[in-house]
């Protein structure tokens, strides 16, 4: 059944949300040749993940991977911490396919096809569909813009270092780690990975920060698989920070339509 599914979900299906006001562009200050102290850089993470709430963005999604190549404009709407809708658009800006993801739960729905899809948000059920298999919750954290997993500051197993080309810093939340690498001026996380004690899941890139209030968001998000194999690359055209969101935008109920196909994800491993 999952053969069905990739001409449908595969290259399309990663990332949407609402239009919304259109942010002029605003770089990333020009590094003067100070660097922030590494307890700085920590302030900064914990400062951004208390104020962040909810991410409204509309973005243009490339994929490259075994599957082909192509793009897809997307609207993206992230209600941290285990929310998110996705909506793929055709080139007349009605939506062609949606999905949401509520804690390990996922619903599909092609309105154009007359399918729908549910199961459990897992790592292989994503993979199988974005052909990277990225856990939930930390996808969900790059698309808003955060590192994939949360940094706890008091946590004892933190660890961070000064290097050459900036400040690196190690943490770890239940079966998973993470590794992010600063901007050379030490202000914000510019690339990282994640994994587990298998060995690396992904690496990511944040770019093209622009100012939004008081702090930087990454216009433009590069994930990978870790073989190198996948590829997506997440470019915002606008996005709002920490607007209202109703509930039911993460509610895709099943059509009362008697054609509507109904199709099974598989539910996958529970991570």
């Amino acid at each position: 059944m999952m053969s069905r599914l990739r001409p449908l979900f595969g290259a399309t299906v990663l990332l949407f949300a609402v239009a919304c006001a259109v942010v002029p562009e605003t770089p990333h200050p020009v590094f003067s040749g100070l660097r922030a102290r590494p307890e700085e850089f920590l302030d900064r993470l914990v400062a951004q993940e208390a104020t962040l709430s909810t991410v409204r963005g509309l973005a243009s999604v490339r994929y490259e991977g075994a599957a082909g190549a192509g793009t897809v404009a997307q609207v993206i709407i992230v209600a941290l911490p285990d929310q998110v809708r996705l909506e793929a658009l055709s080139p007349l800006g009605t939506a062609v396919l949606l999905l949401t993801i509520r804690g390990e739960d996922l619903t599909l729905y092609s309105p154009t096809r007359n399918e729908y899809g549910v199961g459990r948000a897992t790592r292989e059920t994503l993979g199988r569909l974005a052909q990277v298999p990225v856990p939930a919750g930390p996808l969900l954290r790059l698309l808003a813009g955060l590192p994939p997993l949360q940094i706890k500051a008091g946590d004892p197993r933190l660890q961070v270092a000064e290097e050459v080309g900036g400040i690196m810093v190690e943490s770890v939340d239940g079966p998973f780690w993470q590794r992010l690498w600063s901007s050379p001026d030490g202000l914000a996380v510019e690339r990282g990975e994640l994994g587990e004690a298998g060995g690396p899941l992904l690496t990511f890139e944040f770019g093209n920060r622009r100012q939004l209030g008081g702090a930087t968001f990454p216009f433009a998000i590069r994930l990978a698989e870790a073989a190198g194999k996948s590829r997506i690359t997440i470019r915002y055209e606008t996005v709002a920070l920490n607007t209202p969101v109703e509930g039911g935008l993460f509610e895709l109920p099943r059509p009362a339509a008697g054609q509507t196909k109904i199709i099974e994800l598989g539910p996958g491993p529970q991570r």
